[in-house]
């Protein structure tokens, strides 16, 4: 019976989170990549930070950082860009649309030599913010991600990741910021 009731009770309190996406509220957060198989090793941190400049629509910039080994070649990646994110509900469980396009720069190195390329990466998607409790959601988001550069064809493919976020009401900025 303690069980049940315990149950009913989770399950309704995820119901009544009602985290703040209004304008002048802000969203911090980022996601975090690790790919290991024989042979490969993948790592990326991509973190961001954004307004809501009306409600449930936030504009921002991203910075992402990737490293991955194949073998004996090494790059790594270094991107910088704006990105939106629109929210559709105020439910626990929010469905969006997000979408970034960054400059990158990338440098290879192999056992023979040493490359700086320049070129634009995007990625257009949508996911799901689940929120644990008013100012903290985990992120899920499934779309095309695709990079271009300079010389060289582009390549892309789809992408999944998975991130957190944390926001911050207006007044909780202001405060920090002294006004």
């Amino acid at each position: 019976m303690k069980k049940t009731i315990l149950t009913l009770l989770l399950v309704s309190s995820l119901f009544i989170v009602n985290a703040q996406t209004e304008k002048g509220d802000w969203m911090v957060g980022g996601s975090f990549l690790l790919n290991t198989e024989k042979n490969t090793t993948a790592i990326g941190l991509t973190p961001n930070a954004g307004i809501f400049i009306i409600p449930n629509l936030a504009i921002g910039g991203n910075l992402g950082f990737d490293y991955s080994k194949v073998g004996d070649n090494k790059a790594t990646d270094f991107r910088i860009g704006p990105f939106a994110r629109y929210y559709f509900t105020q439910a626990n469980v929010r469905p969006f649309v997000h979408g970034i396009f960054n400059y990158l720069n990338r440098q290879v190195k192999t056992p023979v030599s040493k490359n700086t390329e320049q070129g634009i990466h995007y990625f257009l998607g949508a996911g799901a913010a689940i929120f644990l409790n008013d100012q903290v959601s985990v992120d899920a988001l499934l779309g095309y991600n695709h990079s271009k550069l300079e010389g060289f064809d582009g390549s892309g493919g789809f992408a999944m990741t998975i991130g957190f976020q944390v926001y911050l009401l207006k007044h909780q900025v202001d405060r920090v910021r002294g006004k």
